[in-house]
């Protein structure tokens, strides 16, 4: 382990029971609103879910061991590719892989692995500076394959997050369009070169409708996993 790594990991506070926390705090929502969320509470779970399936490396989780390298190759890697990634994003988004493998057993986490590896690599190739990927820029034979990726992988997004699966409490058409709004969404951050939620007013007038409907169908989601 090299310098620059053991110094930034002297500097980070490893909170305890970070998962159990993140529950609670859905379970508090439930039982404070009555599964009814105010705008305020549904954007914040949006961008959650948003984070999340995007898997860009925000948050604070424990640090355990770099399972981050064996999808990015190494931060020294990363970093050529999304400029803004720092050495401490780098080591909790490790930490974030290895609570994924103790929530999710060895067989089930394989297999999140494999499918979480298709949406690193696309990062790496057709990611903006942020790690954002514009998805109309990317090619028809690669863009199947992430979306597919996506539609499987969701689910053990929201087992992490502490929420009934998405694509259990949607239908079929829902869970597509579910599918295609985080797609949606993540363009729009892309195209305006962002991190954070957009600003609907910093959006061209010509894609203003299409990140509205995308946003709304993510807050309804949201709304239908905290119900249940």
């Amino acid at each position: 382990m090299d310098n620059q790594l053991k110094q930034e990991l002297s500097k980070i506070e490893i909170p305890a029971e970070i998962h159990e926390r993140s529950k609670l705090g859905i379970h508090k929502a439930k039982s404070e609103m009555g599964g009814k969320l105010n705008h305020f509470v549904k954007k914040r779970l949006a961008m959650a879910v948003v984070a999340a399936c995007l898997m860009i490396p925000t948050g604070a989780f424990a640090y355990q061991a770099l399972l981050a390298d064996d999808l990015y190759g190494s931060f020294d890697n990363l970093k050529k590719h999304v400029v803004n990634v720092t050495m401490e994003s780098y080591l909790l988004f490790n930490a974030k892989l290895d609570q994924a493998k103790g929530d999710l057993g060895k067989e089930e986490f394989e297999q999140f692995k494999d499918l979480l590896n298709v949406f690193t690599s696309a990062k790496l190739e057709y990611g903006s500076k942020n790690g954002n990927i514009d998805y109309s820029q990317v090619p028809a034979e690669p863009l199947e394959k992430i979306k597919a990726a996506l539609y499987e992988i969701q689910p053990y997004f929201d087992k992490l997050n502490g929420l009934p699966s998405s694509k259990e409490v949607l239908t079929a058409e829902e869970y597509d369009q579910y599918i295609q709004a985080l797609m949606t969404y993540e363009t729009t951050m892309a195209q305006l070169g962002i991190t954070g939620a957009p600003d609907v007013s910093s959006i061209p007038a010509e894609s203003q409708e299409a990140f509205i409907k995308a946003q709304e169908y993510l807050n309804y989601v949201n709304e239908k996993q905290i119900g249940n």
